[in-house]
């Protein structure tokens, strides 16, 4: 019986030594308060502020550079966790980054450089402002893409939230982003138009601008990484394009900020092997997806998982942890 409780614990050591804590990389894009969030993109600051808490008291938070570094080179990362944000919203700025300081936590931001500086933000949060926050539509709205002419009909006095208000939605949001970025424009031009709505986006909802991405900056805190140009879904674009979005967004980096960028991330995680090829290509270190898991032993560098945090509470967020390391 001693025998066995004795090769009993020594397999316990075995799967925890191999399973327990394992590297996470968790992906953020908001902090903020919002009504209205459909792709659950927000974070408040008081949830993230206890998100940090909970990953200081519990794990070591570490720059990604470093994390890929360990990985490089083969070694344990273990206990380790980075955190990346997505899109470079203004409140990265404002209200995530004092929260960062104040935690000594080490983050990673990925601009996508079309968008720093536009008064009109990004047009999926557009959508949602028309389809979701604005009471009284048109009735039909239609769009004509080079394959067909798409219609919906959304009601003059939907109810904001109503199942069939989501529902056009999420079918405007698909057709747009299937779009080449020149139908995106063309297609979301019409849609502003027809919603009778100012084209401009709320402060609070747009990206950084330059000036701001060099004051968020902090190599060895705040890291500046890639997210292509535009914000395509790769796998839809031909080897020319992916390579270009990649390439340039890369090349902003080092040319307007005067940066070493330090990876890429994958707009909606998107990618095929080309995306892989062209991230290498471009000279991107790695590259991260969103495949909801940990790290594990021989993670590929240009497909590394993430985890997408939602407005999670103290109980939520560590069980995300604590299921997923």
């Amino acid at each position: 019986m001693r025998g066995r409780r004795v090769l009993g614990r020594a397999a316990r050591s075995v799967r925890n030594w191999l399973g327990a804590e394992r590297p996470l990389i968790l992906m953020y894009h908001r902090v903020a308060d919002l009504a209205n969030d459909p792709w659950s993109l927000a974070v408040s600051p008081d949830r993230f502020a206890t998100h940090l808490e909970i990953l200081r008291a519990n794990r070591s938070v570490v720059p990604l550079s470093w994390l890929v570094t360990r990985l490089e080179q083969g070694r344990s990362a273990r206990h380790s966790v980075a955190i990346t944000f997505d899109d470079a919203y203004i409140d990265v700025l404002d209200v995530a980054k004092p929260l960062l300081d104040c935690h000594d936590c080490p983050a990673t931001v990925f601009v996508p450089p079309d968008f720093v500086g536009s008064s009109s933000g990004f047009w999926w949060d557009t959508l949602t402002r028309i389809f979701l926050a604005t009471p009284d539509l048109p009735e039909r709205l239609e769009l004509t893409t080079s394959a067909s002419t798409e219609t919906w009909s959304v009601g003059a006095q939907a109810i904001l939230g109503e199942t069939a208000r989501s529902a056009v939605h999420f079918e405007v949001w698909s057709v747009l982003k299937a779009a080449t970025k020149l139908e995106r424009a063309r297609h979301l031009a019409r849609v502003i138009e027809w919603a009778g709505v100012a084209a401009d986006a709320p402060a609070s909802d747009r990206c950084l601008t330059e000036d701001q991405v060099r004051a968020l900056s902090r190599p060895g805190f705040i890291d500046i990484g890639g997210h292509t140009m535009s914000h395509p879904s790769l796998p839809m674009l031909s080897i020319d394009e992916q390579q270009s979005e990649i390439g340039r967004s890369l090349a902003w980096i080092a040319d307007k900020l005067g940066l070493d960028p330090v990876g890429l991330a994958y707009p909606y995680g998107d990618h095929d092997a080309i995306s892989i090829e062209a991230a290498r290509r471009a000279g991107a270190r790695f590259a991260c997806t969103t495949g909801p898991s940990a790290i594990r032993r021989g993670a590929r560098l240009f497909a590394l998982p993430r985890l997408q945090v939602c407005n999670l509470d103290a109980g939520g967020f560590s069980q995300l942890i604590s299921d997923n390391g």
